[in-house]
């Protein structure tokens, strides 16, 4: 992790090494069930910086994993229809969110998770193409990164 000053002070950013870690922990996750997907890791602004698809996965997945991404950074909030505060959407306000903030900017699908560094935000994980088990992917990939920070800090 890098850390730049910004008016508020210093903040941590995702970097290639970073991401690749949380792309590596997806990918290691998908090959251990079996499952043929797309991964996407995104900076906290929902910008990729990694990506990768298994020879199998659906041509969709792409694009899915990456929307899935982006929603997770931008809301700060795991993707799917359950809201930041525990409610959940029905399908009606889920569709008008999803259209009012433009396509690929937010999704109610899930498989997609917040990355955090210390407690704090870094960016996100995109998983599509293993149906339900996108959760588990991308939810392992995400503590990927704050479980090494952690065990680096406790050193």
């Amino acid at each position: 992790m890098l850390e730049f000053p910004t008016a508020r002070g210093a903040s941590k950013k995702l970097t290639r090494e970073g991401a690749m870690k949380v792309l590596g922990a997806a990918v290691d996750r998908a090959h251990a069930l079996d499952c043929h997907v797309s991964i996407a890791v995104v900076d906290d602004g929902g910008h990729l910086i990694a990506f990768i698809r298994s020879e199998k996965a659906e041509l969709y997945s792409i694009a899915i994993a990456q929307a899935k991404a982006k929603s997770a950074a931008l809301t700060r909030f795991p993707s799917g229809k359950k809201s930041p505060t525990g409610n959940e959407r029905d399908d009606h306000h889920a569709l008008a969110i999803t259209l009012a903030a433009g396509a690929g900017s937010f999704v109610t699908i899930p498989g997609g998770f917040p990355v955090f560094s210390e407690g704090e935000i870094v960016g996100a994980v995109g998983v599509s193409g293993a149906g339900i088990k996108d959760v588990e992917i991308s939810q392992s990939a995400a503590a990927a990164l704050d479980k090494e920070s952690s065990s680096a800090a406790a050193k």
